[in-house]
């Protein structure tokens, strides 16, 4: 090939000579010529990155001139200049096409470059903490509760979970609601726990610094997909500033399929790595956003981590700054969600079930509640609510938001089709349901 490529070059056809560069770019993707100490003929061809992917399949030559279909090679894919050669100027500007540097680490908007990841846990890592609290009973301290949390506003607010900093029965008595901790620079500092919910598991704790303080953004947990990469950042065994990275793996996983129970919620499930002492550190996508918090493992299984979603989050904090507490609604009732092999099946034992294709069925209204005060009964089927169509068990959450006392009707589907609207008052939910 180097023989045949000093021929072409001594050549005084340009013409061939060009085409000569293209065939040698084509095979080796860069060529440098000089043929003699003195020559002063030079070529150097450059690739954007989407070129490397296409010249991986075959290339046709006829007619002296390398081309795939629809797509030319000279002045379109490659640039070449010759020393000697005059070029038009006009010409070269019209048809040079902007070239990213091949080993740029992020060679495409969205791809997942070599520093993707890096750049990631760079933009969050400062704010991630490492929490400690003493554990005792009668004033002797026994061990500690280690965890991590994130710094969410530069006025100290600390976002974290719950089991971290209190106990089933509220802030540690031998505590007092204290907490060390410890910045990824190694500024120590000591926080108060200032909110908490149990049911979600989420907490924030304060610290005061006349320094400023690094900072976290929260990003939208409703925009992640299964498959979209995510990492955990947080202090498993004690060990700061530890990353790790994985994937979304389901992005509505419910409290039910884990066998919890008490009230409804949904986790985001990932693979990141996750063990003690991560609880309460941040999730974190591709643009170094906080999405979620990590919570919890399956003991029994690698790769099932769990992580409470940063939009629902992002609500219980409101309702901490309203109310210093989260306030849930309840009516009473147990849902399912229909859809259309549900409906199929109900069809099929009860030929009077009523026409729908989605809705949410009526399975129980607990005596007493609410929902049978306003008169639910199990086999109604909920088509709108709030004067609002609904299909799913999370849009009438959203509706009732912290709505307590106030009347909202309720749209319901019985057997042949009847229509019946019913009036229901939300009542405050016991703290321990």
């Amino acid at each position: 090939m180097y023989n045949f490529l000093r021929r072409a070059i001594s050549s005084t056809d340009r013409s061939s000579l060009s085409r000569t560069i293209a065939v040698a770019a084509a095979t080796s993707g860069l060529f440098y010529a000089n043929n003699s100490s003195d020559a002063k003929t030079r070529f150097s061809l450059s690739f954007p990155a989407p070129v490397w992917e296409s010249l991986r399949q075959p290339w046709p030559i006829t007619q002296d001139l390398i081309h795939r279909p629809d797509q030319w090679l000279f002045g379109n894919l490659f640039a070449f200049s010759s020393r000697d050669s005059p070029q038009s100027p006009a010409a070269d500007d019209e048809n040079r096409v902007p070239v990213e540097p091949v080993d740029s680490p992020n060679p495409c908007p969205g791809c997942l470059g070599r520093d993707t990841i890096a750049n990631a846990a760079a933009r969050v890592g400062p704010a991630v903490v490492n929490l400690s609290v003493p554990q005792g009973f009668y004033g002797l301290t026994s061990g500690k509760s280690i965890g991590s949390g994130t710094i969410i506003d530069a006025d100290g607010t600390i976002l974290t979970c719950a089991h971290v900093v209190v106990d089933f029965q509220g802030i540690r008595q031998s505590t007092k609601g204290r907490v060390d901790v410890t910045l990824q620079d190694g500024r120590m500092f000591e926080g108060m726990v200032v909110n908490a919910d149990l049911q979600s598991d989420i907490a924030l704790v304060k610290i005061k610094s006349k320094t400023p303080l690094p900072t976290a953004k929260l990003g939208s947990s409703s925009k992640l997909r299964p498959g979209d990469w995510v990492i955990s950042v947080g202090c498993p065994l004690s060990l700061q500033n530890t990353i790790t990275a994985g994937i979304v793996s389901c992005v509505d996983r419910k409290s039910s399929d884990l066998g919890l129970g008490g009230t409804r919620r949904e986790y985001l499930q990932t693979d990141c790595a996750i063990n003690a002492g991560n609880s309460g550190g941040p999730l974190v996508n591709m643009d170094g956003e906080v999405v979620g918090v990590n919570i919890m493992k399956v003991l029994a299984a690698d790769g099932l981590g769990f992580s409470v979603p940063i939009d629902s989050v992002s609500k219980i904090i409101e309702h901490f700054k309203k109310r210093g507490r989260v306030v849930r609604p309840w009516l009473g009732l147990k849902m399912l969600e229909l859809n259309d092999m549900i409906v199929a099946q109900l069809k099929e034992r009860d030929p009077t079930f009523p026409d729908v294709n989605r809705g949410i069925l009526i399975s129980m209204a607990s005596p007493g509640s609410p929902a049978d005060r306003a008169g639910f009964r199990p086999g109604d089927v909920v088509v709108q609510f709030d004067g609002k169509p609904v299909e799913t068990i999370k849009e009438i959450i959203e509706i009732l938001d912290d709505r307590i006392g106030k009347p909202m009707k309720a749209v319901v589907k019985r057997s042949n089709n009847t229509l019946v609207t019913l009036t229901v008052i939300p009542e405050e939910a016991n703290p321990d349901m």
